[in-house]
């Protein structure tokens, strides 16, 4: 089987219930900064007519919190509405870690490469023209991996 270069973990999500109280809770016992929040897709945009959800056309919203921490980032993701793989995280599991990401030159390439489905994708907020992808890997990794294009 040929391996497939992954390169460095960039982010840690956690899904959470409150992605501000989460961040907050972050921030206030470590040395860290305020966390970037966000509402996706933002108001006004198109992100939202790029997002999937099972192969399907996705019709959900989402609050992201995001700390910088150096080399990795800490994402708290906070379901809003609509069908998305956080609202289900959290029925299943309740709150905690859900991914690692990872940037790649082709997310696509790589679920096709690993005969695995893209479970939900869509546009970036903070950096235009990316796009990401959560592939369905919990059963040959044992969690899910999402890959955002590279810069």
């Amino acid at each position: 089987m040929k391996k497939i270069e992954l390169g460095s973990v960039v982010q840690v999500g956690i899904v959470v219930r409150d992605a501000r109280a989460a961040a907050k809770a972050w921030t206030e016992r470590f040395a860290m900064e305020p966390a970037q929040v966000v509402d996706w897709p933002p108001e006004g945009s198109d992100l939202d007519a790029q997002s999937t959800f099972r192969g399907q056309p996705g019709n959900f919203r989402m609050r992201l919190a995001f700390i910088e921490t150096g080399a990795v980032q800490i994402e708290f993701i906070e379901p809003l509405e609509g069908d998305n793989i956080y609202s289900e995280f959290l029925d299943e599991r309740g709150e905690g870690l859900h991914h690692l990401l990872f940037r790649v030159p082709d997310p696509e390439g790589v679920a096709q490469e690993l005969k695995v489905d893209i479970i939900q994708s869509g546009g970036s907020t903070l950096d235009p023209g990316a796009v990401w992808a959560y592939l369905d890997t919990e059963e040959i990794l044992g969690s899910i991996i999402e890959l955002k294009t590279k810069r």
